[in-house]
């Protein structure tokens, strides 16, 4: 599913019209509706055949057959009311899944820096958007659609029964509900806004608060901090309470409007029957008609009123749309053997938000099983750099060449076996560490445990109650030095056997030991694959094939 629509498209009646295109089954729910509300007038029409005929002829025996029939008429009802929620129950579940895959496979393959614009939980909140959104385009309100029409054939059977004067009053009471739900929609659409904006702020507040516990508490801001959010509370408590009565005020005074229809038909029928103009059991029939006309409108009022729930749900759901996607996932993958041979060719580089360009003309061959390092005289520029040559940014101008595989015409979602890069803080994600070493894939169990043991890992998890299966993620692995996670972080890497590894100071965040292993395995790997390394260390520029430093947009050698 394209959800590119979200985006396109706006306003309520545009969503009625589209609503369709969402269901694929939506053939057989306009036959189950049509059975339904064509079922739906057994009862008028058993009410007027009682009152008309079987009473003033005492007719019992056509009675019992008549309330047999009616019954078998609500039964088969009853089931096709269970059949057609099945079936919305089923759609909405899959238009779940479907717009909440492409969210995701959004978010894996945008660009980064769109990425990091916003932090994790503004995505995910975006994210729940998605609930709101199937409530509409795979729910009620499509059968709320399918009903609509069946308002009018109840409005004219009524009409029938009851003579125009009736229909009119139905009708009239009718517009002037949806005239006032107009009115109450203007005013839910304010304030939902309002109330919005006010959860952003308390939201970012709380994200804020809770991911600086830490210096909230070594600085004594817990008061401070308290008293804010107890303000932040207070205005969406009276943001909410607005809300909640101006969304509340459809089925309110769509109650009122009922009971007002149902008197109205009475006395107009009343003074009818009276004159002789209709019978009893026509106006027992309309009584009961004018409580079907009226339920889709106020069903319709209901969603036309908290419809700006829907567009707000539909403009997060476009901030994800927005996001630029960082290659095309129906391109070729690089070969599945490559050599290793990086060609940077006169790259022009402007980050997104900066008026000024980091690179310009930069040039850059790494052979392939050569080691290079960049120098980190400035931290930004050379993970900027190694981004570039990974592909999580695109170049303004210029190439980046794998074995004459130009990056830009080949999908960037799965490098695994060619490229690895490993950023200066490592990252472990929610899972055992031996699962985070074999990313989650049995097979690579005994690849996966060679590399920890190369790294020495056996004798530091060894020290764990749980050694391998020690569950990490989810700011869990907190206990572990840095200097193991990025041992970890590496034996993940190695796992795949890439061809071409990217190092982000990563011996930086390293202890002691873990250093001394680091440099050690780096001597190992030099010729055996292509490493692109990013750091100070003097002993990391000695080993390495060549050193560059980057000046004025372009990289100056200081070793070859």
């Amino acid at each position: 599913m394209d959800i590119s629509y979200f985006k396109k498209h706006r306003g309520f009646f545009s969503d009625l019209i589209a609503l369709p295109v969402f269901m694929r089954s939506s053939f057989d729910l306009l036959l189950a509706s049509i059975g339904i509300n064509v079922l739906g007038l057994a009862l008028p029409v058993v009410l007027m055949q009682v009152y008309d005929r079987i009473v003033p002829t005492r007719a019992t025996s056509t009675l019992i057959w008549l309330v047999a029939g009616f019954m078998v008429a609500l039964l088969m009802e009853t089931a096709l009311r269970l059949c057609r929620t099945t079936i919305t129950n089923w759609m909405s579940a899959r238009f779940e899944h479907d717009i909440g895959d492409s969210c995701v496979g959004r978010w894996v393959n945008c660009v980064l820096e769109d990425f990091e614009k916003d932090g994790a939980g503004v995505h995910l909140d975006r994210l729940r958007a998605v609930n709101t959104l199937r409530s509409f385009y795979a729910g009620q309100a499509f059968q709320l659609m399918l009903d609509l029409p069946f308002a009018f054939l109840f409005l004219a059977v009524a009409g029938f029964l009851g003579g125009w004067q009736v229909a009119a009053f139905l009708g009239g009471v009718a517009l002037v509900f949806l005239c006032i739900t107009a009115f109450i929609r203007s005013s839910y659409s304010r304030n939902r806004q309002k109330q919005r904006n006010q959860a952003d702020r308390r939201y970012n507040f709380l994200v804020e608060v809770l991911s600086g516990i830490h210096a909230v508490k070594s600085l004594t801001l817990e008061e401070s901090m308290l008293r804010r959010h107890e303000r932040l509370e207070s205005e969406a408590a009276q943001h909410d309470y607005d809300v909640i009565f101006i969304g509340n005020l459809p089925v309110s005074i769509g109650n009122f409007f009922s009971q007002l229809n149902l008197f109205g038909v009475l006395f107009i029928g009343g003074t009818l029957a009276i004159s002789g103009q209709i019978t009893l059991g026509s106006l027992a029939g309309c009584t009961l008609l004018s409580g079907r006309f009226f339920q889709p409108f106020r069903s319709l009022a209901s969603f036309w009123v908290r419809h700006a729930d829907i567009e707000i749900a539909k403009g997060q759901i476009s901030d994800i749309v927005n996001l630029r996607e960082e290659s095309n996932r129906d391109a070729p993958c690089l070969p599945e053997e490559i050599q290793g041979r990086i060609v940077l060719n006169n790259i022009s580089y402007t980050p997104d938000g900066s008026d000024e360009k980091v690179f310009e003309g930069l040039n850059l061959l790494v052979e392939d099983g050569k080691m290079v390092c960049i120098n980190t005289d400035s931290e930004r520029l050379p993970t900027l750099l190694l981004n570039l040559i990974y592909g999580l940014n695109q170049p303004d101008n210029g190439q980046v060449f794998i074995d004459g595989n130009d990056l830009s015409e080949f999908c960037h979602s799965d490098y695994q076996g060619r490229m690895e890069y490993i950023p200066q803080q490592g990252t472990l994600f929610n899972g055992t560490i031996y699962e985070n070493l074999t990313l989650f894939n049995p097979a690579n169990r005994q690849v996966a445990l060679d590399a920890a043991s190369l790294l020495q890992l056996d004798s530091v998890l060894s020290e764990l109650p749980l050694g391998y299966e020690t569950k990490v993620g989810n700011r869990l692995y907190e206990f572990l030095p840095t200097g193991v996670i990025q041992r970890i972080c590496l034996a993940r890497a190695l796992t795949v056997r890439p061809r071409i590894l990217l190092l982000d100071r990563v011996n930086e965040s390293m202890d002691q030991d873990s250093e001394k292993l680091f440099f050690w395995l780096m001597g190992k790997l030099k010729g055996n694959c292509t490493i692109v390394m990013a750091t100070s260390s003097p002993a990391m520029h000695a080993m390495a094939d060549s050193v560059h430093s980057i000046v004025d947009g372009k990289l100056r050698q200081e070793k070859s």
